[in-house]
């Protein structure tokens, strides 16, 4: 049982870190786009 919860939990880690990650990849795509001048 210990060793399924570890693994839940390293996969809820990786699932957040998956989201961060997405995250800032957005941010500095959008940054590129408004510096290009493509979001109006």
């Amino acid at each position: 049982m210990a060793n399924a919860k570890k693994k839940k939990i390293r996969k809820a880690i990786a699932r957040r870190a998956t989201a961060l990650d997405k995250q800032q990849v957005n941010k500095v795509w959008r940054n590129i786009f408004v510096r290009a001048g493509i979001i109006k």
